[in-house]
């Protein structure tokens, strides 16, 4: 049997009204029940992304963001599951045009002496600059906020992902040669890639989450 495009509305909106009693296995059973439909559909609706992991990546944010605020939804307005889908469409869309402005950049950004294997760059000090100020708002002492991030991120590794994440990147394989896993096949780079991803994410937003 063919694997199923979309979940039945009834069992979403089953999961959706646990969310919003703040039921603690909700955003997990939400997130089993939306995630690899939304992804086969962002697959189906853009079959000629450069990348197959975006339509992964940007299924996952659009999830994740929607179980951290279910009140946004309005059942009223339409079915649950053409909102997840106008959503991450939206955010898919945004996420191309960034890309394109991205490589129409590149060329004169090329004849710059960047140093790209960061021999010669604060890995940490670049990336903190980067994303402190989007997790934290202003609210806290940035100092405190770079320590906070370095306690909690020790491997080297770690940080050079996170440098590509703050850049926009979404090739697999930039990930990898990071990882030092470009020699493993596709399948298998794109599996461990995201399990790095996904941790790296979800340890940023509960550092956010403590300073609120």
């Amino acid at each position: 049997m063919a694997p199923r495009n979309r979940p039945d509305e009834k069992d979403l909106l089953v999961v959706y009204r646990r969310l919003i009693s703040g039921e603690p296995d909700a955003p997990s059973d939400f997130a089993e029940l939306c995630l690899d439909p939304l992804i086969r559909t962002l697959q189906l609706r853009y079959p000629a992304l450069p990348d197959p992991e975006w339509a992964r990546d940007i299924a996952t944010d659009t999830l994740l963001s929607f179980v951290q605020e279910p009140s946004r939804y309005i059942p009223e307005r339409g079915p649950l599951w053409s909102y997840l889908i106008l959503d991450a469409s939206r955010n898919l869309q945004n996420l191309i045009q960034k890309e394109e402005r991205r490589w129409r950049r590149l060329v004169p950004l090329e004849s710059v002496d960047l140093v790209a294997s960061g021999g010669n760059s604060n890995v940490e000090e670049e990336v903190l600059d980067r994303l402190a100020p989007t997790l934290f708002a202003g609210q806290y002492d940035v100092n405190q906020i770079y320590e906070q991030l370095r306690r909690e991120i020790t491997d080297p590794r770690d940080w050079q992902v996170l440098r590509l994440l703050s850049e926009g990147e979404r090739r697999t394989h930039a990930f990898a040669e990071v990882l030092g896993i470009a020699h493993l096949p596709a399948d298998e780079q794109r599996k461990q890639v995201k399990r790095v991803k996904d941790r790296l994410r979800i340890r940023l937003k509960r550092l956010g989450g403590r300073q609120k």
